[in-house]
C-alpha cells in the first residue's frame, strides 16, 4: 500500500502557482521523477519554475501555445522569458496543441473521437496536464513509458500536478495519471473570470 498527500485547493486559480510547483518539484524528488513538464502561455510561469528547479537535477520543459493561438500570427510566449527558462538550464516547447485543435475544428467539422477526448479531459481537471506530455513526447523530449510531472493551471499560473506514463499524441490513451499532487476542487470562478476576461477583449475590437 502506498499513501501519498494530495493538495487541494477549494478554487483553482494563479494565486496557487508558488505552492503548487514546490510541491511538484518536491514530489519529483521523492518520486525520483527526472523531468517536470509546465504549462506556461506567456513564459511567466515558466520562469518562477526554472528558478525553483534550478540546480535540483530535474528537468524543466515549459509548454507553451502553438504560434496563432488565440490570435492569428502571433505567439504569446514571451521571448525574453524563453530566453530566461533556457539561461536557468530550462527547456520550451512551443509545438502543436493537439488536444485543444479538436474543439477548435469542431465549429467546422463537427464532433471527433478527439474532441470527445478532449471533453472528457476537461472534465477531469487534466487536459491541459495530458496536453503538453503528449507535445513534449511527440518533439521527442520526453519518451514513451516515461514517468514524468505534469503541472497546470486554471486559465492563469499554476494548481493542477499530476504524474503521467508518458506516450505520443497518436497513442494519447496510453497517458495514465499516477499520482495526483495538486488539483482544485472547482475552476467556476477561474473560469467565470477568464470568460469575462475574453468578453472584455473582444468588446475593445
Amino acid at each position: 500500500m502506498i499513501k501519498r498527500e494530495t493538495i487541494y485547493y477549494k478554487d483553482g486559480g494563479a494565486e496557487h502557482t508558488d505552492a503548487t510547483l514546490k510541491a511538484a518539484l518536491d514530489a519529483a524528488k521523492e518520486l525520483g521523477i527526472k523531468t517536470v513538464l509546465v504549462a506556461s502561455t506567456s513564459g511567466d510561469t515558466g520562469v518562477k519554475a526554472a528558478e525553483l528547479f534550478k540546480g535540483s537535477g530535474i528537468q524543466l520543459i515549459v509548454v507553451g501555445h502553438q504560434m496563432g493561438f488565440p490570435v492569428p500570427k502571433i505567439q504569446q510566449f514571451k521571448p525574453e522569458n524563453w530566453e530566461k527558462i533556457e539561461a536557468l538550464g530550462g527547456v520550451v516547447n512551443l509545438g502543436t496543441d493537439v488536444v485543444t485543435n479538436s474543439i477548435r475544428r469542431r465549429q467546422r467539422l463537427g464532433n471527433s473521437p478527439m474532441s470527445i477526448i478532449c471533453q472528457t479531459h476537461i472534465s477531469q481537471k487534466v487536459k491541459v496536464n495530458i496536453e503538453i506530455v503528449a507535445k513534449a513526447c511527440d518533439a521527442g523530449q520526453i519518451l514513451p513509458g516515461d514517468h514524468v510531472l505534469s503541472v497546470a493551471g486554471s486559465h492563469k499560473g499554476a494548481d493542477t500536478a499530476v504524474s503521467f506514463h508518458a506516450s505520443d499524441s497518436p497513442n494519447i490513451l496510453d497517458i495514465k495519471p499516477q499520482y495526483y499532487i495538486a488539483m482544485p476542487l472547482s475552476r467556476s470562478k477561474a473560469d467565470a473570470e477568464y470568460m469575462a476576461r475574453r468578453k472584455a477583449a473582444a468588446e475593445k475590437k
